[in-house]
């Protein structure tokens, strides 16, 4: 058949039979509506997002500003003491010593100061408003007016973390009630670490990387490479998710992934390793830690000893970023799956508090956060029963016990987490509804897909 004819043959109409579906170009139109309001979520969804973040802040001003007053009888404010370090450093990073973070000995910084630089802002807006602090390791203030400030602020930060497990909790299907229960659990996961023992930064990176896998499952790895540098930035607990995001992608494009994410998280190095090697390599590599403030494990017997009473946590948690390979590993055959691969990235976050010789009660929260988003799609007992064991494990992370003790009962609700959230239903494939339903007893002709030009 000539060009001309086949042209003409291509510009000829062709009449719709009744109850036929309409011919459709690309995705059909009302699967792409469908797809749209599952992947992006309603706008009640995005409100009930902000509502339970808000609820974030006000809970814990409350909490910090009249519990005291109120049920203890005492005129004091209870503030987060771990806030203050952060805020001491951003004061050095303000005064243009970003460089010596690490020499400052009211820091207690022992990882990136990427939450530190971002704080600095606000730290420095509230010297400039005159707003009284609480000075750590001296005496304490009992109304530190830069609360005011920066406790808002810093609880704020679990808003970014909550978007992060409901965005995956879209991309997993999980129905719009089942989403804003999770996100009352979710609340409930960060509220300790950025209410209790002022380390937003945790949070922080959580919802980055979470972010990250996000836009892996996307396609998009640029902006996942950025994300994970954030996260990086933030805490370095981060790389513990790594080679799970790796084995969405391969190794091939893996490199360029880790290229974009040594970016944010390199520059804060360099800037702080150029002029105070000594210190700030140390402080990376060996963590120090104190086992008689928190709780000692009994890794706390391999750790080496370091000065004031501190020992190197660094050592050991490569025992836990040996397990987040494997779970890596693991996931290069669920790449396909956004529920088994945040149940890895959990495995890996649980790694690290099984293997970490002293443990602080906010260090759970990435591995409660990430099982609940993994199980959120699964039958309601098993959802229940996955709650009731992340909620226990943030109990438990509190209480004081014996070295072995405390582990034991530690590893032990982890593993129960684990369990009852273990995702059980793969991802459905979306399924394209023609425009017309067929009329009954109508038979719908096969559309001609060959013989044409030959």
């Amino acid at each position: 058949m000539s060009a001309e004819a086949l042209d003409g043959f291509r510009d000829t109409p062709v009449p719709e039979a009744v109850g036929r579906p309409r011919p459709m170009t690309g995705t059909p139109r009302t699967s792409a509506h469908s797809l749209h309001q599952t992947e992006t979520g309603s706008p009640s969804l995005v409100i009930w997002v902000l509502v339970v973040s808000v609820a974030v802040v006000a809970i814990g001003m409350v909490y910090s500003l009249w519990w005291a007053p109120v049920v203890r009888h005492q005129e004091y404010w209870i503030t987060p003491g771990d806030i203050w370090y952060s805020v001491r450093t951003a004061h050095w990073i303000g005064w243009g010593s970003l460089s010596f973070v690490y020499s400052n000995a009211q820091s207690e910084l022992i990882t990136l100061p990427g939450f530190e630089v971002l704080l600095t802002p606000f730290v420095v807006l509230s010297s400039a408003l005159g707003l009284s602090e609480n000075a750590p390791g001296l005496l304490p203030n009992l109304h530190p007016q830069a609360w005011l400030l920066i406790g808002p602020v810093s609880m704020a930060s679990g808003g970014l973390a909550l978007w992060a497990f409901d965005s995956m909790a879209r991309h997993m299907r999980v129905p719009t009630t089942r989403r804003k229960i999770l996100l009352v659990l979710e609340a409930g996961a960060i509220f300790p670490a950025v209410a209790l023992w002022g380390h937003p930064e945790d949070v922080l990176a959580t919802g980055f990387f979470v972010l990250a896998l996000r836009k892996l499952l996307e396609g998009r790895e640029a902006a996942a490479g950025w994300l994970l540098g954030a996260a990086i930035a933030f805490q370095l607990f981060a790389v513990f998710a790594v080679p799970v995001l790796l084995a969405v992608v391969g190794l091939r494009k893996g490199a360029t992934l880790l290229a974009r994410a040594a970016m944010l998280p390199g520059f804060l190095f360099v800037a702080v390793a150029i002029p105070d090697f000594h210190d700030s390599v140390r402080t990376l590599l060996q963590q120090p830690t104190p086992p008689a403030v928190n709780h000692a494990t009994p890794w706390v017997g391999l750790s080496p000893k370091l000065s004031h009473g501190n020992v190197a946590g660094g050592p050991t948690r490569t025992i836990g970023l040996l397990v987040a390979v494997g779970a890596g590993v693991w996931a290069r055959a669920r790449r396909q799956d956004p529920a088994r691969l945040l149940w890895l990235l959990a495995v890996a976050l649980a790694a690290r508090c099984v293997f970490d010789p002293v443990m602080t009660p906010y260090y759970v929260m990435p591995c409660v956060a990430l099982a609940l988003v993994a199980g959120s799609g699964n039958r309601p007992v098993r959802f229940i029963l996955g709650a009731m064991a992340g909620t226990g494990l943030t109990v438990m992370a509190f209480s004081h016990h014996g070295d072995w003790a405390y582990w034991l009962m530690m590893t032990g609700i982890i593993a129960a987490l684990l369990g009852t959230v273990w995702p059980t239903k793969r991802p459905r494939p979306q399924e394209e509804q023609p425009d017309v339903a067929p009329v009954a007893g109508l038979t719908v002709p096969e559309p001609v897909t060959a013989g044409v030009g030959t």
